[in-house]
């Protein structure tokens, strides 16, 4: 069973949190050191996230996939919500073609240290939505 019903339910879950993140004090620094920006698209449901760091703070954009980005993700709604809940090994997930990536590399590598510490901050926030 999918954890999402809709584009809506991922922006109300995913969406929020990265905008969460993204002012977090100590999250915050990291996005904006990764100086890029990044889109998402989800499938099942179709959804699309950008997120620009070039800008202090970052700013996340829900649902436009026409804003220009330099890093492209795509992967399942499902995928999303197991990266950010820690149990999603990106490694095989790449491997195996489940999440693809486009954009440099080096760049993405950059997002990583923003994107660990923020996974027991993703469990917190759906607890409590819970």
């Amino acid at each position: 069973m999918s954890q999402f019903a809709s584009a809506d339910q991922v922006y109300d879950t995913i969406g929020v949190f990265l905008a969460q993140i993204t002012q977090d004090p100590e999250l915050r620094p990291k996005f904006v050191d990764a100086a890029t920006s990044f889109r998402v698209t989800y499938h099942d449901p179709d959804a699309v996230m950008v997120v620009d760091c070039t800008q202090d703070p970052p700013v996340v954009t829900c649902g436009d996939a026409s804003l220009p980005t330099e890093i492209n993700l795509s992967m399942s709604a499902d995928d999303g919500h197991s990266f950010w809940m820690g149990t999603l090994n990106m490694t095989v997930a790449l491997a195996k073609r489940r999440v693809k990536v486009a954009g440099p590399m080096s760049k993405m590598m950059k997002l990583l240290p923003a994107m660990r510490p923020a996974f027991p901050k993703y469990q917190a926030f759906l607890a409590e939505r819970a």
